[in-house]
């Protein structure tokens, strides 16, 4: 079921990406970002906040939105419990990795593992896991808002990947890390908008926050503190817990794209400050996302759309209620999707900014014509590896 995107929506959503790439036109052609110190470290001189929005932004994608919203919506709220992780692995992480990866003043995190066992071939190797990871999953992420608009207003798949992974690469690769950081902070604004969006008008539809959690307990999708141990268990308050361990420790203490956020930073006080922040940030975005899924609920209880027939995959619930409540007002339908794509732009972005660190840092750098190149002509290599 497609719907009609009104002029304000059209506006809402261009705009979104619009401001994106005149930010990276922005520090291209006013700041000037030409060497590799300014296009991957931001000149080792990045704010404290802006910083903490883009640590945040770069691991809230699509995914979350879209997925949180199912996973309430079709098995309850337990995964609810992941919004404490980040209070604890997120300043575990920056006490256990950041003073060594830090100190070492790193442009690429795999130079680490050069240094400490003194093998170019386990760097290399390490250097190209994250490589092919980080593809992967830049294509998982733009998928996602991609398939959303596809369901809402039937526009080709394929073009809004092209489009949109277009546009990421544009502004990043000309603007650098300083672009890429202040597009993370305002699409992490876009995304809060959008899931509010969606919070406010379906707890209005059903009269309130209070009625909204009171019918998801009534149809036991509120759900916590679940001590099973139980390995076929969909979700248990342990696995949730220990499980997502793993996760935020290595996202937020030395995967890639972490590390060089906080070695852009100008002293090791403030990359730990910035780090610190982020975690209450990572909660709240998370628990926004939480909401959508048990006021998407709340509506629907009762009358399952997919039981219906109007939807085929629990991952559709939250453009089918946008479809529903929120395309009568005008703009709200654009919002949402800039919600998607701002969540995928500022992956991408980042993505692609740490693809071009680590290919500089780990695979140019070994080559001496690259190396006798001056600051300027290193910086035009590294802003074509970018794209």
């Amino acid at each position: 079921m497609a719907g009609q995107f009104s002029i304000l929506d059209y506006v809402v959503f261009l705009g979104t990406i619009g401001v994106s790439i005149l930010i990276g036109v922005y520090y291209a052609f006013v700041k000037k970002q030409k060497t590799n110190a300014d296009l991957l470290m931001g000149g080792r001189s990045m704010p404290i906040i802006p910083t903490s929005l883009s640590l945040l932004a770069t691991y809230m994608s699509a995914i979350l939105v879209l997925g949180f919203a199912g996973e309430i919506y079709a098995h309850g709220s337990l995964i609810a419990e992941m919004v404490l992780g980040p209070f604890i692995y997120i300043p575990l992480g920056g006490v256990i990795f950041l003073p060594t990866l830090y100190g070492l003043k790193l442009t690429s995190a795999y130079e680490y593992l050069g240094q400490r066992f003194k093998s170019e071939t386990i760097r290399l190797l390490a250097t190209s896991t994250f490589i092919a990871q980080i593809v992967l999953y830049m294509g998982v992420v733009l998928y996602a808002p991609s398939l959303a608009l596809n369901a809402v207003v039937d526009f080709p798949i394929w073009i809004s990947v092209i489009a949109v992974g277009g546009s990421a690469a544009l502004y990043t690769s000309i603007g650098g890390l300083k672009a890429v950081v202040w597009t993370d902070a305002f699409q992490i604004m876009m995304m809060f908008a959008g899931m509010l969006a969606i919070i406010i008008q379906g707890s209005i539809n059903v009269g309130g926050l209070y009625n909204t959690f009171t019918i998801a307990n009534n149809y036991s999708r509120i759900e916590f503190l679940n001590l099973e141990v139980d390995p076929f268990v969909r979700h248990t308050s342990l696995n949730i817990f220990f499980g997502q361990g793993v996760f935020w420790l290595s996202s937020y203490g030395c995967h890639q794209t972490t590390v060089q956020r906080y070695c852009s930073m100008s002293s090791f006080k403030k990359a730990f400050q910035a780090l610190l922040l982020t975690a209450p940030l990572v909660s709240f975005t998370m628990s926004l996302a939480v909401l959508v899924g048990i006021v998407i609920f709340a509506n629907y209880a009762g009358c399952d759309p997919m039981t219906l027939g109007f939807i085929t995959k629990k991952d559709q619930i939250a453009p089918h209620f946008v479809l529903e409540f929120l395309s009568p007002t005008s703009g709200l339908m654009g919002l949402f999707i800039a919600c998607l794509y701002s969540g995928a732009l500022s992956t991408v972005s980042s993505g692609l900014n740490s693809l071009a660190a680590v290919t500089w840092q780990d695979f140019f750098t070994k080559i001496r014509y690259f190396r006798e190149l001056n600051d300027t002509q290193q910086g035009r290599v590294t802003k074509i590896i970018g794209k």
